[in-house]
């Protein structure tokens, strides 16, 4: 009778004095609350670690990259893909040069192309000195180039490059469409082969009847002339000394004589060398300003 007692003690309602039930509120042993807090808290601490794990091991990368590639494969099942491939401003770029940079067919999604890294790509090619490109829906990659304007061919070491005004070597497809540049030797003749050919510019009477120009220890131009003639340059005030030279032709038939040299070394006089013999000339101060 004391257990049945005893028990009902326990699990029944309790009840205030005039016999209503009160509610009772239960009571958790002392031990529960911390136990709580530390489950939630190694909970939230694996899934931060699990969550890095599967960023260091590339997955979440892995996935995302997965997922955007069916996108993008099904935008070109959807119509976006490539039909054509329009490039503008191509004078001497090879084309197979501009396929390899693209690196795309007919097929290939239009939206899985980047246009910066295109346009990277063409612009490493010798011949292209800016790229635009850009994707035009449904199926076109519109291209626009800018090529280098050859300058010069320049003998280096037995070979011949075409090279711009930068100096920036070309490569030597094509260079024999190009018989009226400016040939140029020496090792870096490249590097003020501008100066030269903008000197040469300024006296157009002479400009074609220049065969070669030579770069001279690195200092000065010797300039072989389409009748033999070797005219040499001074190190300094190289313009003006043949801006004289043509105006000496002019008014003296300067290279029109048998001659082999016209040295302009020396600031002071101009030296001729003789053809038929080893004897020189000279063309003094007052020689040059008859």
């Amino acid at each position: 009778m004391r257990l049945l007692n005893l028990r009902i003690a326990l699990f029944g309602q309790r009840r205030d004095k005039t016999g209503r039930r009160v509610a009772q509120r239960r009571v958790w042993p002392r031990w529960v609350r911390p136990a709580a807090t530390a489950t939630a808290a190694l909970g939230a601490v694996l899934v931060v670690f699990v969550g890095w794990l599967a960023w260091k091991d590339g997955w979440a990368d892995r996935q995302a990259a997965a997922a955007l590639d069916q996108f993008v494969f099904a935008t070109a099942d959807a119509g976006l893909a490539v039909e054509e491939i329009l490039v503008e401003g191509r004078l001497h770029t090879p084309r197979e040069s501009i396929l390899s940079a693209v690196d795309a067919h007919r097929g290939t999604p239009l939206l899985s192309i980047d246009p910066g890294t295109v346009k990277e790509r063409l612009e490493g090619l010798p011949w292209i000195r800016s790229a635009a490109v850009e994707r035009q829906l449904p199926g076109t990659l519109f291209i626009r180039l800018v090529e280098r304007r050859p300058m010069a061919v320049w003998q280096r070491r037995g070979q011949l490059v075409l090279i711009d005004e930068q100096g920036r070597e070309l490569g030597d497809e094509g260079i024999e469409y190009f018989p009226r540049l400016p040939f140029i030797v020496g090792e870096d003749a490249h590097t003020v082969a501008a100066e030269m050919v903008a000197m040469l510019a300024a006296e157009p009477s002479l400009r074609g009847r220049v065969v070669s120009a030579v770069r001279v220890g690195g200092r000065r131009w010797n300039l072989q002339l389409d009748n033999g003639i070797e005219v040499r340059l001074p190190e300094e005030r190289a313009p003006e000394a043949w801006a004289e030279v043509a105006s000496l032709d002019r008014s003296q038939k300067l290279l029109s004589r048998q001659v082999t040299v016209v040295d302009l070394r020396d600031p002071s006089r101009i030296s001729l060398r003789r053809a038929r013999d080893t004897g020189t000339g000279q063309v003094g101060k007052k020689d040059r300003d008859a």
